[in-house]
């Protein structure tokens, strides 16, 4: 059976006029649902909550250079006067480094590999692959109760 089609004139705000179809708003409503069907299918499930055995997430906090230098002092007993320039250094270096797309191999912070640098007019985004070896990490951890070597006998 053939469908009928009205055809109503409406009136745009340039005063031209256009002819619509019952039938063209049938399907773009008919279009509107499929879409919203399948979005809702495609959606991904919700992750099931952590397990307290898992290893713990990551925090969301960010540190500073000023934390960071306050932390390099406590670490070392070196004073601040002499901490703060030598890290403000390091971390020019760093950044240079990355610019340039070097990989760093910084133990026991780790191996970092640029995977992609984008040069935006106002920034430089880098893209970074970090990883930590957990015996290096384990290493630096013993040898901060001690710093320094024992006297010899």
């Amino acid at each position: 059976m053939a469908r009928k089609t009205t055809s109503t004139k409406a009136t745009s705000r340039s005063g031209t006029r256009a002819k619509t179809s019952s039938t063209a708003k049938t399907t773009t409503a008919k279009a509107t649902t499929a879409k919203t069907t399948t979005a809702k299918k495609t959606a991904k499930p919700k992750a099931p909550p952590p397990d307290a055995s898992a290893a713990p997430a990551v925090s969301p906090r960010v540190m500073g250079k000023r934390e960071l230098v306050d932390r390099v002092v406590s670490a070392s007993g070196i004073k601040k006067r002499a901490a703060k320039p030598v890290v403000e250094a390091m971390l020019k270096e760093l950044g240079d480094a990355l610019s340039r797309g070097e990989t760093l191999n910084l133990q026991p912070f780790g191996k970092g590999i640029v995977k992609q640098l984008k040069d935006l007019d106002n920034a430089e985004v880098v893209e970074l692959r970090l990883r930590r070896s957990k015996l290096a990490v384990q290493a630096a951890e013993t040898q901060a109760t001690d710093p320094l070597a024992e006297a010899a006998e």
